[in-house]
C-alpha cells in the first residue's frame, strides 16, 4: 500500500486504502479523504491535498504505457 508520511509532521501517515481513497493517520486518530484531500470521514477533517494527490497518484505500471494512453505520441 503506498504511503508517504508528512515532512512537516511526520506523526501523519497518508495511506491509499482499499477504495484508492486517502487514510491519514496520527497516532490514535484517523480520516479518510479523497485523492483531491476532500474530507470523507474520520476524527482528522483537515488533509495536505498535495500529499494526498502525491500518495494517490499510483498508475498501474501494467497498463501504464498501452497503447491507449499514448494515443497520438510518437514511439
Amino acid at each position: 500500500m503506498p504511503s508517504i508520511k508528512h515532512p512537516f509532521d511526520p506523526e501523519s501517515l497518508y495511506q491509499v486504502d482499499d477504495e484508492g481513497n486517502i487514510r491519514v493517520s496520527n497516532g490514535n486518530q484517523w480520516g479518510v479523504f479523497t485523492r483531491e484531500g476532500r474530507h470523507l470521514s474520520g476524527d482528522i477533517r483537515h488533509a495536505d491535498p498535495q500529499l494526498c494527490v502525491w500518495v494517490g497518484n499510483n498508475p498501474d505500471a501494467t497498463t501504464q504505457l498501452s497503447r491507449p494512453r499514448m494515443a497520438g505520441r510518437e514511439v
